[in-house]
C-alpha cells in the first residue's frame, strides 16, 4: 500500500471518528460512541501500520523532521486518549481532544518528506530514550491543557448561571481536576527524564553540555519544566486546585508551543 494512500486511510479515520465524537457530545447516544472509538481505533492501527513502515525503510524512529515528529505526536495523543477513554469509561472529551489530533495529521500529511538519512549527531543510544520521553511529556501537558481549559468552561458557565448542554455533557469538576492532575505529573516525570537523557546526551557527542544549554529550544523546555513544577509544587504547597492549576495548565502548554513548534525554527541543534 503506497504511502500516500495509507495517509490519506489514517486522515479519512480520524475525520470519521472526529464526526462521530462530536455528535455523541451533546446527544450521549451509546452507538455513537461506539462508532466514535471504533473509528479512532481503526485510524490508530493504520497510524501505528505507517511509523512502523517509515522506522523500517529509515531505520530509525520517526522523530526527525516536522513531518515525522508530528505524525508521532498525533499518534501518542491518539492513544493516550484511547487509555483515558478506557480509564474512565467516558467519551465527552473525545470531541475536544480528536479534532486537534485531526489537525496534527493534516499538517503530518502535508509536510510529508522522503526518508533523510539520520544525521551523525542523533545516531547515539540516547536519542530514542530522549526524544520518547519528551514526546511522552508534551502528550501529557497536551491532555493537562484540555482538562484544564475544559474546567476553566465549567466554571464559566456555573459562574454565568448557563447550565446548558454543553455544561451537563462535561465531565465533573472532580473528574477534570483529577485529569488534570495525573496527566500533569506524569507529563512532568516524563520532561524531566527527557531533559535529563538530553544533558547525558550533551555530554557523550561534545563532552560540555554548553552548546546543549544555550540552545533556543532547551531554553524554553527548561521554561516550560519549571511551569508545571510550579504549578506541582503550589498544589502539594499551598493547596492550589482547581481553576488556579487549571490557568498553569494552559500558560504551560502554551510554552510547550513554544518549545516544540516556534523555537524549533530557531536552532540548527534540534530537528526533532
Amino acid at each position: 500500500m503506497g504511502i500516500a494512500l495509507l495517509h490519506g486511510l489514517i486522515t479519512l479515520g480520524y475525520i470519521g471518528s472526529t464526526l462521530a465524537y462530536i455528535q455523541y457530545f451533546p446527544s450521549k447516544q451509546p452507538r455513537i460512541g461506539q462508532y466514535a472509538t471504533g473509528l479512532l481505533i481503526l485510524a490508530l492501527i493504520g497510524h501505528s501500520a505507517f511509523l512502523i513502515s517509515r522506522t523500517l525503510e529509515s531505520g530509525h524512529l520517526p522523530f526527525v523532521g516536522l513531518h515525522e515528529s508530528m505524525s508521532f505526536y498525533a499518534w501518542l495523543v491518539a492513544l493516550v486518549y484511547a487509555g483515558i477513554e478506557f480509564r474512565f469509561r467516558d467519551k465527552s472529551l473525545g470531541a475536544f481532544v480528536v479534532p486537534l489530533i485531526l489537525i496534527a495529521q493534516v499538517v503530518s500529511a502535508a509536510s510529508m518528506q522522503m526518508v533523510r538519512p539520520l544525521p551523525s549527531v542523533l545516531q547515539s543510544s540516547w536519542f530514542s530514550l530522549h526524544v520518547t520521553a519528551s514526546f511522552l511529556g508534551y502528550a501529557a501537558f497536551f491532555f493537562a491543557f484540555i482538562t484544564g481549559l475544559l474546567y476553566v468552561l465549567q466554571i464559566y458557565y456555573i459562574n454565568a448561571r448557563r447550565v446548558g448542554v454543553v455544561f451537563s455533557r462535561l465531565p465533573s469538576l472532580e473528574m477534570l481536576d483529577e485529569m488534570n492532575l495525573k496527566a500533569t505529573w506524569i507529563g512532568w516525570v516524563f520532561l524531566t527524564v527527557g531533559i535529563g537523557t538530553g544533558v547525558l546526551w550533551a555530554e557523550q557527542v561534545w563532552h560540555s553540555i554548553l552548546p546543549w544549554i544555550v540552545d533556543p529550544k532547551i531554553v524554553c523546555v527548561v521554561l516550560t519544566w519549571g511551569i508545571y513544577a510550579v504549578q506541582l509544587g503550589s498544589r502539594l504547597g499551598i493547596g492550589w486546585q482547581g481553576k488556579r492549576a487549571a490557568y498553569l495548565s494552559i500558560v504551560g502548554f502554551v510554552s510547550v508551543l513554544v518549545a516544540y513548534v516556534g523555537a524549533g525554527l530557531w536552532t540548527e541543534l534540534h530537528i526533532f
